[in-house]
């Protein structure tokens, strides 16, 4: 027990299986892993989900005998760890644990407020000690670039992953050490007051865990990859999974996993931004893929997450841009060629095409390396230790023989959504009480009588000219998720595109702390105007959908298939401005239903069967 307490915190401890944690530990962990975490540790105190995590999958993945030596196949990692008694003492030094307590204690706290919050972090300093840590850790790393991650003490525990709601910053870590330490020490606050941002305040909050004494440790690793041009990344970086929630094909085998995958930083693998889309691989049939001929192209990866060394930033650059020389290594592995709209792989690692003939497929790669063969086998090891589904996130590089080498960066245990099983859908439902049908549903579950329906027309939100007003709607949104009749009585939110994503033109910005009294989250595709849903899975924003038990549902209102009742929708009394007076400006866009005053007392159900793909929104008594 006292090994396990070295690497997690009581609360962990308390709210995972006690008995599968002690087991893990116990087995894998020895007592050099626990010297070697002294060595590098900042501070005092414990180092925080994210980081044990990390050590434990790895750990697992070099102790089991299987096909594959992971010894071999996994990079060492290289990590620093700043202990959770590091933010104790700056909370109390700098006059913040007064704040932190009013924060916990608060109802709910905006955004513009905790830009405020940020402030105060900022202008905080450490002791003399733990700058002169700082220091020595950066002179081990040189002018290497590095990423400070969140590891608190309740992250990537069982249940409670908090996945995506605190910060991690990524150092370029160029220029002389004053301006590293000043880089570092900038991304170190933030992490630090990311623990008081409203989505984070909400998911502990919605998990009981408002007054528990969540402390943040941060875990400080080297970045993967290599330096290209005045870019430094990896060429491979993505999310596993060792259950495949997204089946799209019954040949798909769903214990075998799924791998989301980029090229460049992982970011673009974990969040959902602009028109770029991952490579969503089955690991029990890889090269199959949802989309087919000329749509690959469309539904493919056209920016990448770099470091840039020059600028000593972070930064987002075209494909186009950053493989304009073609000389990338294995850059044939990654890209096909489009010949007549349709993608064709080369046949040597000579390219002989223009970078606008390019798509990122990693076809090759898929079909000539172990790479799938290798993740699906690290799911499996996990899973069966673990004895529970597990997310993962990594980063991957193939060398000039084709060997495969892979980084564990991250390992927490998967919530699985509430309903994977059969759901039987009604078929007697007159077809005036049918609101809209989805074809191409990801979860599933029978909801309880909905009263109020958000509906923002796709059309509509097309048409809005002002940056300001579609930025705006998120707010909006939020207010009247945090209504308590609204929360009481059960909301359905439907809206353009995809929910949360960074591209206002693509869908509403809303965050965790907007959406997450929403029973049903329903994106909406009108593919001319680029508003198309992205199949979310393995990202932090899926991942709070299936830890609040959201059901989530693309619609297609063009397809016949949808039965989208559009009549229903435009002729129903909009009552935003009875439930937010000062929002009653946008009543043109955002349209709220109070669906048995309406309909002379008929409430929405949801019956969604992940199973058979199938979903129906309908009227009920």
């Amino acid at each position: 027990m006292a090994t396990l307490q070295t690497l997690l915190s009581q609360q962990m401890i308390e709210r995972l299986d006690l008995g599968r944690a002690v087991r893990l530990v116990d087995r894998y962990v020895t007592i050099d892993d626990l010297f070697a975490i002294r060595d590098r540790l900042i501070g005092s105190g414990r180092i925080g989900g994210k980081a044990a995590g990390m050590l434990i999958a790895r750990r697992i993945l070099v102790s089991e005998k299987g096909e594959t030596d992971f010894a071999e196949v996994l990079e060492p990692h290289d990590s620093f760890y700043i202990g959770s008694d590091v933010f104790f003492t700056f909370l109390v030094n700098n006059d913040l644990f007064r704040l932190r307590l009013q924060l916990s204690r608060a109802t709910n706290i905006s955004h513009e407020e905790f830009a405020e919050v940020e402030k105060r972090f900022l202008a905080g300093s450490f002791s003399p000690t733990v700058m002169e840590q700082f220091r020595d850790m950066l002179a081990y790393f040189g002018q290497a670039p590095i990423i400070a991650r969140s590891s608190s003490l309740l992250e990537d525990s069982f249940g409670n992953a908090f996945a995506g709601k605190y910060r991690s910053e990524y150092c370029a870590n160029q220029g002389t050490p004053e301006e590293r330490l000043e880089a570092f020490l900038r991304a170190v606050k933030l992490v630090y007051a990311s623990a008081l941002n409203p989505d984070a305040m909400t998911y502990r909050r919605a998990r009981g865990l408002g007054e528990s004494d969540e402390q943040m440790a941060i875990l400080v690793q080297r970045v993967s990859g290599r330096p290209y041009r005045q870019w430094f990344f990896p060429a491979l970086a993505g999310v596993a999974f060792s259950r495949n929630l997204y089946a799209w094909t019954d040949r798909i085998d769903p214990t075998q996993g799924m791998i989301r995958l980029v090229f460049g930083l992982g970011t673009r693998a974990v969040n959902r931004v602009g028109n770029d889309y991952p490579r969503m691989i089955a690991v029990s049939h890889p090269q199959l893929r949802p989309e087919t001929g000329a749509r690959i192209a469309r539904y493919s990866q056209w920016e990448a997450d770099l470091i840039d060394l020059g600028k000593n930033e972070l930064a987002t650059r075209t494909l186009a841009e950053v493989l304009e020389g073609r000389d990338y290594p294995n850059l044939h592995l990654f890209v096909s060629l489009m010949k007549d709209g349709y993608p064709a792989d080369p046949w040597t690692s000579r390219l002989e095409a223009t970078q606008e003939e390019m798509v990122l497929t990693f076809n090759k790669l898929l079909a000539r390396t172990p790479f799938v063969r290798r993740i699906g086998e690290m799911l499996a090891l996990l899973e069966r230790a673990y004895g529970h589904p597990l997310d993962t996130e990594f980063t991957a590089a193939v060398d000039e023989g084709g060997g495969v080498r892979i980084n564990l960066l991250q390992c927490r245990p998967m919530r699985l959504p509430g309903t994977a099983g059969p759901v039987t859908i009604p078929e007697e439902i007159p077809a005036e009480r049918v609101l809209f049908r989805s074809v191409r549903t990801i979860s599933g579950g029978l909801t309880a009588p909905i009263r109020y329906l958000l509906y923002i027309d796709p059309e509509r939100y097309a048409c809005i000219d002002s940056p300001e007003t579609k930025k705006s709607l998120g707010r909006v949104v939020g207010r009247i998720n945090e209504l308590s009749a609204v929360a009481e009585g059960r909301i359905l939110m439907m809206g353009p595109g995809r929910w949360g994503s960074s591209n206002i033109d693509l869908g509403v910005n809303v965050t965790y702390s907007d959406i997450n009294h929403t029973t049903v989250l329903v994106e909406m595709a009108r593919e001319e105007a680029g508003q198309v849903p992205e199949v979310s899975y393995g990202t932090h924003f899926f991942l709070d959908l299936v830890e609040a038990r959201i059901i989530y549902l693309p619609v297609y209102p063009n397809d016949p298939a949808a039965e989208f009742n559009r009549a229903f929708f435009e002729g129903l009394p909009n009552v935003l401005a009875d439930l937010l007076p000062d929002a009653a400006r946008f009543a043109e866009i955002v349209r709220v239903f109070d669906l048995p005053a309406a309909t002379g007392g008929l409430s929405a159900r949801v019956a969604a069967d992940p199973q058979g793909q199938r979903a129906l929104c309908y009227l009920d008594n």
